[in-house]
């Protein structure tokens, strides 16, 4: 069966068949009186046969015989029973008498046709041998009620439950499989694969959706390696002409031509842009091709902020701007010192590159609960509210004008929020109220005592 909307459709069909197929059998059971007429006749036929007997008995032997009669009726069949002359009045003496409605009804039928009461009382108007018109009334003995319907009802609820379940388990299992693997793939695993083989063979929409899963997550896989390698190599190779190129101005600026003064300063500027461009990408690259965390310490948090703090607020002198440490409350955390380090400061450099001149950049270190929060505050122009969740991209510039002139190259936000996920944290940023781009990293705080001894250092560099 190849079509989930077939098999859902046949599915709830067999449970609707089933459903009414146990209802129809429960009614029938339950209720005699929906059979078939015959079985009804039979019945009413019954009661009659035995009013005539009460009339025999009556005029065999009067009411002596007829008390004796009802008396093996009341034992026998559990029916209490009366037997009444032409004028209504009870001739078995019993005390017992059909109510008015029924005498009324009998006057519109015809003798041997019974009328039956809604409290279960029957009378039949019957004629004797001798010609003589009798009322034949009784109650008709309580059935016994019937565990018929509740069982059904049980049934009916049970079945359609189950097989509810049923389809429901068929359906959403490999849903929420792919659902979880989904964001696992979101999460940067790109690794994980439908590996179930009852989700692959299946030959619905399903088993068809599991299948291309597979491919696109294989096809995503190669083409982020494709670009993690392509982005390496580009940064290696560009490392040597730099590198090169450094050399040859070094050996221009020996010779003294005092023309070429302005452009070799500018040409060295441009190398050393391009060289902490290589640099951030090599890092960006080394961060995205970790199979493994790099080797972790722990350091206090606190000491490291203060210590970024300073050297920004000496390197924002002399931009007529400044760095200023508002709170920074002692906070241990468990993580690579200079990655982290690496992370905070280019969120404070970004920070003082676009504050207004003679303003401060704000930093606060707390913590929140198991948490550490650091809190970086410009006055700049801020970021429009639409590109707020696209400034931590790589190569991503609000403005390109505005990036080139500040000699930003877009990856140094992009190197803070690989750092801080890789350390199973998160990062944020938000326009402030009074003006300015505010910009928060959590990490993890109050790591497990037993990792207090530091780990080996130096197997990664930014």
């Amino acid at each position: 069966m190849k079509s989930l909307f077939l098999k859902m459709f046949l599915w709830f069909c067999g449970a609707m068949i089933a459903i009414v197929a146990i209802t129809i059998a429960g009614l029938v059971l339950d209720s005699p009186g929906m059979l078939a007429t015959s079985w009804r006749a039979l019945g009413e036929g019954a009661v009659v046969a035995i009013g005539r007997t009460s009339v025999e008995s009556y005029e065999r032997g009067g009411q002596a015989e007829l008390a004796r009669y009802f008396s093996l009726l009341a034992q026998d069949a559990g029916m209490r029973a009366a037997l009444l002359d032409s004028h209504n009045r009870e001739v078995s003496r019993l005390g017992f008498s059909p109510p008015p409605g029924v005498l009324a009804d009998l006057r519109s039928r015809p003798e041997g046709e019974l009328a039956i009461s809604r409290p279960g009382i029957a009378a039949v108007r019957l004629r004797g041998g001798g010609g003589a018109s009798y009322v034949f009334a009784a109650v008709l003995p309580a059935r016994e009620k019937s565990t018929w319907a509740r069982t059904f009802l049980g049934l009916i609820i049970l079945a359609g439950g189950l097989l509810c379940y049923l389809l429901a388990r068929h359906i959403s299992a490999p849903v929420v499989h792919l659902r979880a693997l989904t964001a696992k793939v979101s999460g940067g695993e790109l690794a994980v694969r439908v590996t179930a083989p009852s989700a692959l063979r299946r030959r619905d929409e399903i088993g068809g959706l599991s299948r291309d899963f597979n491919q696109m997550a294989s096809r995503i896989e190669t083409l982020m390696k494709a670009q993690q390698k392509l982005l390496a190599d580009v940064s290696h190779e560009l490392r040597s002409p730099i590198t090169r190129l450094s050399l040859a101005l070094g050996l221009m600026r020996r010779r003294g031509d005092p023309d070429a003064g302005g452009s070799l300063a500018r040409m060295e500027r441009e190398v050393e842009r391009l060289n902490a461009l290589i640099g951030q990408l090599l890092t960006l690259s080394r961060l995205e091709c970790l199979s493994q965390p790099p080797p972790m310490e722990v350091f206090d948090l606190c000491a490291l902020v203060r210590e970024i703090a300073s050297d920004a607020d000496f390197e924002a002198a002399g931009l007529d701007r400044g760095v200023e440490l508002a709170e920074c409350e002692p906070c241990p955390v468990l993580g690579a010192r200079d990655l982290i380090a690496s992370a905070i400061e280019n969120v404070v450099r970004n920070a003082v590159r676009y504050t207004k001149p003679n303003t401060r950049v704000t930093v606060r270190l707390a913590r929140r609960g198991g948490a550490a929060v650091v809190v970086v505050e410009d006055e700049g122009p801020g970021v429009p509210e639409g590109e707020l969740v696209h400034i931590f991209e790589p190569f991503y510039r609000v403005s390109e004008a505005r990036e080139r002139n500040t000699g930003g190259s877009g990856l140094g936000l992009a190197i803070t929020h690989q750092v801080v996920s890789l350390h199973g944290g998160s990062v944020s940023a938000g326009n402030r109220l009074s003006g300015g781009l505010e910009i928060r990293i959590t990490l993890p705080a109050d790591p497990d005592p037993s990792l207090q001894k530091p780990t080996k250092r130096g197997a990664f560099r930014p």
